[in-house]
């Protein structure tokens, strides 16, 4: 599989072109294609939640967890006093570090974590935290889930393709445990699909999110670039 330091770059990659690709289409602005390069990479270190105690997994939770802390913290500034922020922010950071210690504990590396459903969850969770806590418009907060999706797949397809030994000419014993519908637990496939449903049930405007790409041209949009710095 893939190490940190290479899903961190392609999920930076990616993320780049997407965030660049919004913004150039005009379904964003600079802030908001700034927050959703931010999604992609989270999106593409979050498969990774579930593994062992190695250094760059720590660094990843710590990362991630005072991500969380400052989204969290930012929504009461200027409501509480400083000592209640802290409190806030202490609070946030431990209650996401409490939640990495359940997953390793009660997840298995490269188990439904590592799955196409499990990136769906992520994305309508996201997309749910930004909408109804953190109060952003129904649009970011689709595209954020969005793009925590991308840099989840992004992550699924690097293990996949680091699943197969060219040089050998042979499939590794890993390989299609990253990119998969299921796994070969029940209970977590109905927990997986369950959340799905329900969370998507939740989500807001979900007409409306769709019609936002009707005037999303991808083919003009490079055009468009290519003109302006080829000249």
């Amino acid at each position: 599989m893939a190490n940190f330091q290479t899903h961190f770059n392609v999920a930076s990659f990616v993320s780049a072109v997407g965030a660049g690709t919004m913004y150039y289409s005009g379904l964003v602005d600079k802030p908001e294609a700034t927050l959703l390069f931010a999604g992609g990479i989270i999106g593409g270190i979050l498969p990774d939640i579930d593994s062992d105690n190695s250094t760059p997994t720590k660094i990843m939770q710590y990362i991630f967890a005072n991500l969380i802390s400052f989204f969290v913290l930012f929504k009461y500034i200027g409501v509480y006093p400083i000592g209640n922020l802290l409190l806030i922010w202490i609070g946030s950071f431990l209650s996401v570090m409490g939640l990495f210690y359940l997953f390793k504990k009660f997840t298995s590396h490269r188990g439904m974590f590592h799955s196409i459903p499990a990136g769906l969850v992520f994305w309508f969770s996201f997309s749910l935290l930004f909408y109804y806590v953190f109060h952003y418009n129904y649009l970011i907060s689709w595209y954020f889930g969005m793009f925590v999706f991308l840099g989840y797949i992004t992550h699924l397809t690097l293990d996949e393709i680091y699943s197969v030994d060219i040089s050998g000419a042979r499939m590794k014993k890993s390989f299609g445990t990253a990119l998969k519908l299921w796994s070969k637990d029940i209970k977590s496939n109905i927990l997986f699909y369950s959340l799905i449903i329900v969370l998507f049930y939740f989500m807001p405007q979900k007409q409306l999110f769709i019609n936002s790409f009707t005037k999303f041209d991808i083919i003009t949009t490079y055009h468009k670039l290519l003109r302006k710095y080829a000249r």
